[in-house]
């Protein structure tokens, strides 16, 4: 019976993940725009934007960038071209995937199949979760991976030793999608050391599976090595560990005033379900249902109990403990960090949203009526989620934010047809506004030695600002002298309503073009005619 359900659940939850993957969310973030563009030069250069082959780690905005997401994108580009859809297909497949392992991982960690549904449903009409499924950033690849180690890891504690082999390669791989995974892992490990220490086989094995780990890991370990300056940076023909202009090692404290403040600024958006970034988290419904904050909570105070009960009992531990945990030291680890978002801590989210299930399994037992309250909490969830698929579909934007670099990394789209109909009117410069070098890079598919040779940075090296590259300007305004305007020869991108753009351009006697419905081209006709 369970298993029957579980395919409505596949089937609900996969539709919402790969319907109109390309057009929603609409553009393309900048991060995934320099990972795509980094996976096709490296597929077909063999190099990234900064001319190292098949790097451990991007160079990508000077800071970094982890690589496994673009590595995975690879065979889906050389199969079916760069698009918007090639990009976030890898990610939406796995946010399938990850309905059917959650489903594993319930069972495994309750003994019942009825709770790994009940995982599942929740997982799968998550509006979080179907956020960050739809969207091909690096750091995304972090949760599906992740969950599947820890699904091997509930099978390891359950007395399936071979399925140590599953948590160390799993684990392994999620090193390398996101960086905060390095804090993160061996916090984790640690506090399953201590706390499910009695259930563990220091064997031959157990031994082997860590050594595995290890050596996964040591390419990171170089990474480090050379960026901390105890080695030069690594380059081969097989791979490269680059030194990076800058690391973002100043976002991270362990001041106790900064965690303080830090602390609260990541209970209050946990609470409040939401942040600015509309891609990634709900306002509407809230990014795991506003109606599940009694359930988390309760399944929060249930593992309090437990762990009581533990310190002065003695009792065993059971194995759902994990998600204690797993939300502790992901808490641990966000508490660390500065600008705390969604994606940011998006490792959290999960047990969060499995301890709402954990909390209406602890009220079903305590009201003594679970059949019947199951059911009326399946009806609630369900109206969430149609409300939810109904917001997104009637307003998917905060229209405030869209667009705006400095709040949403989003770029508008539908920009394609605007750079088009500039390159068809000049062989020579195109000064583009609000757009990311990122997209047009990928757009143009600039040959990496080309962009290498030809790119101007300035700004923070943490984060690398782009003047010029190839044939394109960023954000270069016309002549400020009259004379000289008549004679400009470059042809300009700019986003239409955007500060009035359009109008300034017709006021210093540029012809005005309507690309798109969201950019223009702007030149004049004393150079290029009508």
């Amino acid at each position: 019976m369970p298993e029957c359900w579980l395919t409505l659940v596949i089937l609900a939850g996969s539709l919402a993940r790969l319907l109109f993957l390309g057009e929603s969310p609409m553009g393309l973030h900048q991060d995934e725009a320099y990972g795509a563009y980094n996976s096709w030069a490296v597929m077909n250069y063999g190099i990234d934007s900064f001319g190292y082959t098949r790097p451990v780690y991007y160079t990508v905005w000077g800071s970094g960038m982890s690589v496994l997401y673009s590595y995975l994108t690879m065979p889906f580009f050389a199969l079916f071209g760069v698009s918007a859809v090639t990009i976030r297909l890898p990610q939406a497949l796995l946010g399938c995937v990850s309905i059917v392992v959650v489903y594993g991982l319930g069972r495994e960690m309750f003994q019942s199949k009825w709770m790994g549904l009940l995982f599942a449903f929740l997982l799968a009409v998550n509006p979080w979760h179907i956020q960050q499924s739809r969207f091909g950033m690096d750091a995304n690849l972090a949760v599906p991976l992740l969950l599947i180690a820890m699904y091997f890891f509930c099978r390891y504690l359950n007395g399936r030793q071979k399925s140590l082999w599953g948590t160390a390669v799993f684990l392994g791989l999620t090193l390398y999608s996101y960086v905060l995974t390095w804090l993160l892992i061996p916090l984790f490990l640690l506090l399953c050391l201590f706390f499910f220490r009695k259930r563990m086989r220091f064997n031959r094995q157990f031994f082997l599976c860590f050594l595995l780990l290890f050596i996964m890991a040591v390419p990171l370990l170089l990474f480090l090595a050379v960026n901390f300056g105890l080695i030069p940076e690594i380059r081969s023909v097989v791979f490269s560990v680059p030194k990076l202009p800058a690391l973002r090692t100043g976002e991270m404290s362990l001041h106790t005033w900064v965690i303080k403040q830090r602390f609260i600024a990541l209970v209050e958006m946990l609470f409040r379900q939401y942040d600015d970034r509309w891609w990634i988290s709900n306002a509407a419904a809230g990014s795991y249902y506003y109606i599940s904050t009694p359930f988390i909570l309760l399944g929060l105070l249930y593992h309090v109990r437990v762990w009581i009960q533990w310190v002065f009992k003695r009792k065993e531990l059971p194995v759902h403990f994990l998600l204690a945990l797993w939300f502790g030291a992901a808490f641990l680890v966000g508490c660390s960090i500065d600008l705390v978002y969604f994606h940011k801590v998006n490792y959290i989210h999960i047990p969060i949203i499995l301890y709402g299930g954990t909390g209406l399994w602890c009220l079903g037992r305590i009201l003594k009526r679970e059949k019947a309250f199951w059911a009326v909490a399946l009806c609630m969830y369900t109206g969430c989620f149609g409300y939810y698929i109904y917001s997104q579909a009637a307003y998917p934007v905060d229209y405030n934010s869209y667009g705006n670099p400095w709040v949403s990394h989003m770029n508008w789209y539908r920009y394609e047809d605007a750079l088009a109909y500039a390159k068809s009117l000049t062989d020579g410069e195109i000064s583009v506004f609000s757009l990311n070098y990122a997209n047009i890079m990928l757009y143009d598919q600039i040959p990496p030695r080309e962009f290498m040779d030809t790119v101007e940075y300035a700004g923070d090296a943490r984060f690398l600002e782009v003047k010029r590259f190839g044939r394109y300007l960023m954000n270069t305004d016309p002549p400020e002298d009259e004379e000289e305007r008549k004679k400009d020869a470059v042809v300009y991108v700019y986003l239409r309503g955007a500060n009035g753009m359009e109008e300034s351009f017709r006021e210093k006697g540029y012809v005005t073009v309507p690309a798109d419905a969201c950019y223009g081209v702007a030149y004049r006709q004393e150079v290029y005619g009508e």
